[in-house]
């Protein structure tokens, strides 16, 4: 039997040191731990974020076009003035019933710095969405990216 002992611990290493690099700067941005610092070779280091919505909901209708609307000018616009990015999406997930659920989705793309005050205004958008829309989660994915306008 093969010594599989070199490539198990290569890969917990590589395990290890993989994560979501980021500059660091005095708003909080810093690196994970262990993580490699991500540079760009052109354009500039900034965070990608991206937030699922399903717009289905529990006992009423779905979120119409015109209340979407009414949160992202209301919502989502004023912490992120610079701009964002929206997407109709089509969403699925499996119920803990094991029934395949289906719902239209909308995404939202937002640029930042990864700064702690981008971030507490993202965890504002996602719990007033789920307040409001009465909603158990808005997904969240983080990733850095390089930008060049």
């Amino acid at each position: 039997m093969p010594d599989r002992s070199i490539p198990c611990a290569l890969l917990t290493v590589l395990l290890a040191i993989a994560g979501c690099g980021s500059s660091s700067d005095d708003e909080g941005t810093q690196p994970a731990p262990g993580a490699p610092a991500m540079t760009c070779d052109s354009g500039e280091l900034m965070i990608r974020t991206e937030l699922f919505f399903g717009l289905d909901r529990f006992d009423e209708p779905p979120v119409t076009q015109e209340e979407w609307q009414d949160f992202v000018d209301t919502v989502v616009t004023p912490r992120f003035r610079d701009g964002l990015t929206q997407f109709d999406v089509d969403g699925q997930y499996l119920a803990t019933t094991e029934e395949l659920i289906r719902e239209d989705s909308r995404l939202i793309m937002l640029l930042h710095d990864g700064g702690q005050v981008a971030s507490d205004s993202i965890e504002a958008i996602r719990e007033e969405y789920k307040r409001r829309f009465n909603q158990e989660s808005v997904l969240r994915i983080d990733e850095p990216v390089c930008v060049d306008f």
